[in-house]
């Protein structure tokens, strides 16, 4: 059986989710990452996002060089004894064409199976390897075809699933899919 976490849900406004964006908004820019740290490398500047909300989620828009860049995000806060003060993070945002999921997890993970999602217990399971960690935790994503899209945009809840290291069950946590729809309007 899955281990399930009680969350309370959290919309974080402030200089963690400014921050965290910037730097994920930085892996999606060609040599962001080989800039970052490098002395006399010009560093963005930061802004405070423009922020709108939609039921459970989340939209912050940037601008930047190449324009306005939006994402989409939803961060639960966990209640559990063993895990207190930790979160989970989703964030949609979209690059060309395609739509991308990134999911911040808390550090401990074991990083080498990646996360699995699944849209309301029916779904397609779909995987996502862990992109890298940072301070608050680790990253995994991947690309959402349009059918993976359309199951988010009619779905109740995506279930994240992810096992801390040398532990047999994973963490389980569903996040609402209420108002997604309409931030993903916005990407």
């Amino acid at each position: 059986m899955h281990k399930a976490i009680q969350c309370v849900r959290r919309i974080r406004r402030g200089p963690f989710i400014a921050l965290l964006a910037l730097f994920l908004l930085g892996l999606a820019v060609p040599g962001a990452a080989q800039q970052m740290g490098q002395p006399g490398a010009q560093q963005p500047a930061q802004q405070e996002p423009e922020t709108t909300v939609y039921q459970d989620w989340e939209v912050a828009c940037f601008d930047t060089q190449e324009g306005e860049r939006c994402r989409m995000q939803q961060t639960l806060e966990i209640q559990d004894e063993q895990a207190q003060g930790l979160f989970l993070q989703a964030t949609v945002r979209r690059e060309g064409d395609q739509h991308v999921i990134e999911v911040l997890v808390p550090l401990g993970v074991d990083l080498r199976p990646g996360i699995r999602m699944q849209v309301d217990d029916a779904g397609e399971e779909m995987d996502a390897g862990f992109v890298t960690c940072v301070q608050q935790g680790c990253v995994a994503g991947r690309e959402l075809s349009s059918d993976q899209m359309s199951a988010l945009r009619g779905g109740r809840a995506l279930t994240v699933a992810f096992r801390a290291l040398q532990q047999e069950q994973p963490f389980v946590f569903d996040i609402s899919l209420m108002g997604f729809t309409d931030a993903s309007n916005e990407l």
